[in-house]
């Protein structure tokens, strides 16, 4: 799909509209989900024909700047003489309002929170997961266009947005979810960060029965590289200190230490000699399988991850 709407960016480039807007039609027809091919579709239709286009790609991705300020500029302009030729596009998916600002809607959930001085709101409707900024003092207004089914684009900046049919795992971590989903036949990744464990919970739960028995809940071992470094700290830090500790107890033994000062610490010259060779022998092996026991389980026992997978 994606190969046939360049294939049309091809041609257009080359000046033959006619062909370009008839593979575009085509790929609309087979995938009306496409943006890409709704917004170049825009370019080449009348003024009627290019407001649904503009429309259509708002409804796919309602966080597209570029085509809602070419909407707005459309709406706000004057009727002006027709130059492209009448081309009849395909027509929108059914039962899908194309109003660039609304979803058909079972009720959305909200959810936000403070960060500094910016408020981060969430919301999930019946077929998009939306993230964006906005003002605490706003927030009323946002939760009351959301009552009448409606996003509030006009409050809201730096809108993300996600749609839910096009997710295909949702990774739970800490303090954020990971989105892996396709866009435009390639697989793309989004990270949502969140206030803290809690409110990331509740949302993978509420996403859990929003997106119902096409996912499976699993959880899966996270091996992470903060696991790997803690193992190696612990092992070469005990291997280290043993080693430190046979120095300090030749040094003072020989009387290096008296001699050259290398050792000065009463209480460690009392320890060292008290112990002994074997004693440091002993305690250092101590050291040792403490330090490899707890980087097995680590790395053996690794914390489990829970992932929301799409059932193929």
């Amino acid at each position: 799909m994606t190969e046939n709407i360049q294939q049309a960016e091809n041609v257009i480039k080359s000046g033959d509209t006619k062909t370009g807007f008839e593979i575009l039609r085509q790929v609309l027809i087979e995938n009306p989900e496409s943006e890409r091919a709704w917004w170049i579709m825009s370019g080449l239709v009348r003024r009627k024909e290019r407001a649904t286009c503009l429309e259509q790609v708002l409804r796919i991705n309602p966080a597209n700047q570029l085509a809602r300020d070419a909407l707005n500029e459309l709406r706000a302009s004057p009727p002006i003489k027709e130059t492209k030729p009448r081309r009849k596009i395909p027509q929108p998916p059914p039962g899908k309002k194309p109003t660039g600002k609304t979803e058909p809607i079972g009720g959305y959930k909200t959810w936000h929170y403070n960060m500094g001085s910016k408020v981060f709101l969430i919301i999930l409707g019946d077929q998009q997961l939306f993230w964006a900024q906005t003002e605490k003092k706003l927030i009323p207004r946002v939760r009351e266009i959301l009552q009448k089914g409606q996003i509030p684009d006009q409050f809201l900046s730096e809108i993300k947005a996600i749609r839910l049919a096009s997710i295909t795992t949702i990774k739970l971590l800490k303090k954020a979810l990971l989105f892996q989903y396709r866009y435009e036949g390639a697989d793309r990744t989004a990270r949502l960060a969140l206030e803290d464990t809690v409110m990331t919970e509740r949302i993978m739960d509420v996403l859990v029965n929003r997106l119902g028995p096409d996912y499976m809940l699993q959880t899966k071992p996270v091996r992470t590289g903060l696991s790997l470094g803690i193992s190696a700290l612990l092992t070469f830090g005990a291997a280290g200190l043993t080693a430190a500790g046979y120095w300090a107890y030749q040094e003072v033994v020989s009387g290096r230490a008296a001699a050259t000062g290398s050792v000065r610490a009463p209480w460690l010259i009392n320890l060292l000699q008290s112990l002994g060779a074997g004693g440091l022998t002993l305690l250092g092996g101590i050291f040792i399988l403490v330090a490899l026991a707890i980087s097995i389980r680590l790395l053996l026992k690794p914390a489990l991850g829970t992932e929301l997978v799409k059932r193929f």
